[in-house]
């Protein structure tokens, strides 16, 4: 029996590379994060097989040549064994992979928290705010935390929305520091003599002068052309709502 190590670097979005190498059994042994999955391709056939993190198969006889493919939006760089008999499963489950990726997707710059911040509006009006996933963003937004806060006596109705609103107020900002803004969560105010927003409410809240938290059992999941939408109770009230989530491609 032979057992190899080989080092895979994937370019983003479709990289490859070839090993040459007499193997029956793969195993994607290591990578930088719990969620990178890779197609792999023996001996170039049509079709391909798809191993997350820790998995492997046995391809049922010796190949010589590995194709390897990256279908994930960052690059990969890690390692896999290959060998001419055996099966190993290093697949973690249960909190230690969760805890693990939440951190890997703060590394990747895919997870994110927006504070839309706003003064009263003037006697006689409603603050509005909005986290906005644009229609052709290509992500959903997977929001994990809510915040809302405003210093008079107001509460807070919130809204499933279908349309952005009309001040563009900031944008999702990185928790790796040095990282990029999001393009998919974009924060939003606007405010209007009545709510703009009439449909059901998906939840109120909203102590006066205190910060609420809401942080859900599951998170809610926006997809593109979709927003969360918050409008005060009460007139001429200043509103401050923060919001954490993440983002993933949205197939």
């Amino acid at each position: 029996m032979t057992i190899q190590n080989y080092d895979i670097n994937l370019a983003a979005n479709g990289g490859t590379q070839i090993i040459e190498a007499s193997a029956q059994v793969i195993d994607f042994l290591s990578s930088g994060s719990a969620f990178d999955q890779i197609q792999v391709f023996p001996d170039f056939i049509q079709g391909a097989v798809t191993l997350k993190l820790g998995q492997g198969f046995d391809a049922g006889k010796i190949v010589n040549r590995w194709l390897f493919k990256n279908i994930g939006t960052t690059a990969i760089a890690g390692s896999v064994v290959l060998s001419t008999a055996g099966f190993r499963n290093f697949r973690i489950s249960g909190d230690v992979n969760v805890l693990d990726g939440s951190k890997s997707r703060a590394i990747q710059n895919v997870a994110f928290v927006g504070m839309n911040l706003t003064p009263a509006p003037g006697a006689g009006l409603l603050q509005h705010v909005q986290l906005w996933n644009p229609a052709n963003s290509g992500k959903r937004l997977i929001v994990e935390q809510i915040e809302t806060v405003s210093t008079v006596a107001t509460g807070f109705n919130h809204y499933v929305t279908t349309a952005a609103i009309s001040t563009a107020n900031g944008q999702g900002n990185p928790k790796m520091f040095g990282g990029v803004q999001s393009v998919a969560g974009l924060l939003y105010k606007q405010s209007n003599a009545v709510s703009l927003w009439t449909g059901a409410e998906m939840l109120t809240n909203g102590p006066t002068n205190v910060t609420s938290l809401f942080k859900p059992v599951e998170p809610f999941v926006i997809p593109p052309g979709y927003g969360w939408g918050v409008v005060t109770q009460g007139a001429n009230a200043d509103l401050t709502v923060t919001w954490e989530w993440y983002e993933e491609p949205n197939t």
